[in-house]
C-alpha cells in the first residue's frame, strides 16, 4: 500500500514527531521514579535498567497481577465466545467437529458455515506447546478453495500458538495477551475462510505486506471492549464475570510506556527501510550493525552500548519475509484502529458494520489494490488519529 521507500519514511516520521513529546516524558517520569525509590543520587538509567524500573512503576500505578486474570480466561472458553462475537458481526456459524486424522490429540477441528449453511472451511486449532513445536504464533492455510462452478470449494486452514496449557487437571488459563493472540490468528484464519476470490493466489492473507495484519490486528480491538469481553471472560469454576475493578485496571495499564512502544517500533521500522534504501556500505556509514545501532539510538530511551546488536538478530527482516516491510506492523495498526472506529460508531456487534467488512476487506483478498478496498470500507483514506486515540498519545500537544 505505501508504493515506495520515501512514504514509509514520510508515513514513520509523521508517527514520530507526534508520539516523541509522549516518548520523552515517560523517560523522565522514570527516572523520576528511579530517584524517587534510591535517593537524588540514583544513577542514570541504562539499558539493562529500564524494563526493570518499568515494572515496578507498573505495579504501583496499576496494581494489576496478570495472573490473577488467568482464571477468567480459560481457552475453550475464549473460543466459544469469540465464536459467538463472529456470528454476531458476520453472520457465520463455528462449530467443532471429530476428526480422528489430528496429529496430536490437543489438536480441535472447526468448521465454519455461512447463513446459509454453506460451509465456507474448516480448521485445525493447535495451541499448546510441545517438544516438537516451533514457537510463536500463527495462521497457515493448507487448502485454498473459493467459488467453483455450482458451488463452494471450502478453504482448510489452521490457527497455532503455544498459550499456556492444561496444568493440575484445570483447563487452560491464559493471559490477557494470549487472548488477544487468539483472536489475531482467528482474523488471519477469516481473511482466509471468509474469502471468494476467483483465483487461489489472490485467496486470503495473498494480499499487500502492509494490508494483511489488518483483519487480524482488528480482531485485538473486540478483546478490550467491555461487551465483547463478557462473552468470554467468566471465572473457570463460578461462571462469575470478570470483574469490573480487574477490567478497569486492565484498561489502564493497556496503554502504559505506550510512547516507548511506539517509538521502538518506529526505530526498528526506520532501521529497516535505511538499511534497504540509504546504507550502501561505504567507510563514512561503516557496517551495517554500526550503522544501524546509530540510526536506533534516538529511538531508545537510554543510550546503546557499543556492543549492542540487535540488528544481527533481527529475525524478521532476515528470515521472516519483514525485509524492507517492518514498518507494516505500525501501517497495519494505523488502519486496524481507524477501521475499529466504524464498530465503535455503528455499534461494537453491528450486522451492518461487519457485512461491509466481511464483503469489502475479507472476501476480496488481493482481487483489487489494498488502498482501493480499504476506501471502499472506510469512505476515505486511513487515519492515523484513532491510533494515537487509542493509544493514549496527547492528541492536543502531539497534533497540531
Amino acid at each position: 500500500m505505501a508504493k515506495s521507500g520515501d512514504n514509509v519514511k514520510k508515513f514513520l516520521n509523521e508517527l514520530d514527531e507526534k508520539s516523541r513529546p509522549t516518548f520523552e516524558k515517560e523517560n523522565s517520569e522514570l527516572q523520576a521514579f528511579r530517584k524517587s525509590l534510591e535517593g537524588d543520587q540514583a544513577a542514570p538509567l541504562q539499558a539493562w535498567d529500564v524494563s526493570y524500573y518499568a515494572e515496578k512503576l507498573s505495579r504501583q500505578l496499576f496494581d494489576i497481577d496478570e495472573e490473577a486474570l488467568r482464571p477468567y480466561f480459560p481457552m475453550d472458553q475464549v473460543m466459544e465466545g469469540m465464536f459467538a462475537l463472529v456470528n454476531r458481526i458476520y453472520g457465520i456459524k463455528v462449530r467443532p467437529l471429530e476428526n480422528p486424522a489430528v496429529w496430536n490429540p490437543a489438536v480441535k477441528f472447526y468448521e465454519i458455515r455461512d447463513k446459509d449453511d454453506t460451509l465456507l472451511a474448516t480448521f485445525y486449532a493447535d495451541w499448546h506447546p510441545r517438544e516438537n513445536k516451533r514457537g510463536g504464533a500463527w495462521m497457515n492455510p493448507i487448502f485454498v478453495g473459493g467459488p467453483e462452478t455450482g458451488g463452494f470449494q471450502p478453504h482448510v486452514g489452521m490457527i497455532c500458538g503455544n498459550m499456556t496449557g492444561p496444568v493440575d487437571g484445570k483447563p487452560a488459563l491464559i493471559t490477557h495477551r494470549e487472548v488477544e493472540t487468539v483472536f489475531h490468528e482467528f482474523g488471519h484464519l477469516l481473511h482466509l475462510a471468509l474469502s471468494r476470490a476467483p483465483i487461489p493466489s489472490l485467496a486470503g492473507t495473498q494480499v499487500a505486506w502492509d494490508f494483511v495484519e489488518l483483519p487480524s490486528q482488528i480482531m485485538e480491538n473486540f478483546t478490550w471492549e467491555r461487551p465483547s469481553v463478557d462473552l468470554f471472560a467468566k471465572h473457570f469454576e463460578t461462571g462469575e464475570k470478570l470483574p469490573e475493578d480487574l477490567f478497569l485496571k486492565l484498561q489502564k495499564s493497556r496503554n502504559y510506556r505506550a510512547g516507548n512502544s511506539m517509538i521502538r517500533q518506529l526505530g526498528m521500522g526506520t532501521a529497516d527501510i535505511l538499511l534497504h534504501s540509504d546504507y550502501k556500505g561505504d567507510d563514512r556509514q561503516g557496517d551495517p550493525i554500526a550503522y544501524s545501532r546509530r540510526t536506533i539510538q534516538r529511538y531508545s530511551p537510554v543510550p546503546l552500548p557499543e556492543e549492542y546488536a540487535q540488528m544481527a538478530s533481527f529475525g524478521h527482516i532476515f528470515a521472516g519475509g519483514y525485509a524492507a516491510g517492518y514498518y507494516s506492523y505500525k501501517w497495519s495498526e494505523v488502519l486496524d484502529a481507524d477501521a475499529f472506529s466504524q464498530f465503535k460508531e455503528g455499534g461494537l456487534f453491528s450486522p451492518e458494520v461487519g457485512n461491509r467488512f466481511r464483503r469489502t476487506i475479507l472476501e476480496r483478498g488481493n482481487t483489487e489494490d489494498a488502498g482501493q478496498l480499504y476506501r471502499e470500507f472506510m469512505g476515505r483514506d486511513p487515519d492515523v488519529k484513532p491510533l494515537l486515540r487509542r493509544s493514549g498519545l496527547d492528541l492536543n500537544q502531539n497534533m497540531k
